[in-house]
């Protein structure tokens, strides 16, 4: 009977994939770790019998690896895949797409600017051997811009002025005190300033 496998995290080329009641059961994993090690593109499969889940290590120019594992553990009948859960972000980011993609079969200018985008993300993909891309660049570079832009206009945080003050009123109610050793060493600096006021 196959065991159910869900991808816990992904990153391109690392793949942590955890089994369903597979925690401390070597043997299970390693016999999974056998059946997807000869899929095309695995580099490497770790077993981690701890947490009952394998790290997939592939190819990072396979674009759609998830899916190609699932397919190929669905032949092999040791381990069904669950579908990747999608998020918010993976939503609105996918609702994106569709709307631009409607856009540009509708309108010469649309189909320009998604063609010069993609071309773009390619490149920085490219650029950075898939490491960062435009959904990280452009929100890093609007904070980035922000920074810069409104920096002279911020207010300080009320916790710097509250720390500030506080130090400030410490000192000032906590002066330096004078030493019995510096009255035997005749420094009376001090007290001559304190007799002439």
């Amino acid at each position: 009977m196959p065991h159910v496998g869900r991808v816990v995290h992904h990153v391109r080329g690392r793949m942590r994939v955890k089994v369903h009641g597979a925690k401390d059961n070597r043997h299970l994993l390693e016999d999974i770790q056998r059946s997807i090690s000869p899929l095309q593109g695995v580099n490497n499969v770790e077993v981690k019998p701890s947490s009952g889940s394998l790290i997939v290590h592939y190819d990072q120019s396979h674009t759609d690896f998830h899916n190609s594992l699932a397919d190929y553990c669905q032949g092999s009948a040791t381990l069904l895949m669950d579908p990747p859960a999608l998020t918010e972000v993976d939503e609105l980011e996918k609702k994106i797409e569709q709307e631009a993609e409607f856009l540009a079969q509708h309108s010469e200018v649309a189909n320009s600017v998604v063609m010069f985008v993609k071309g773009l993300n390619a490149d920085v993909k490219r650029a950075t051997n898939n490491a960062v891309d435009l959904k990280v660049l452009l929100p890093l570079g609007l904070a980035v811009y922000s920074l810069l832009k409104f920096e002279a206009e911020m207010a300080t945080p009320l916790w710097v002025t509250l720390g500030i003050f506080s130090f400030n009123s410490f000192v000032a109610l906590h002066p330096p005190v004078r030493s019995a050793v510096s009255v035997e060493k005749g420094d009376f600096s001090g007290n001559f300033e304190a007799l002439a006021t």
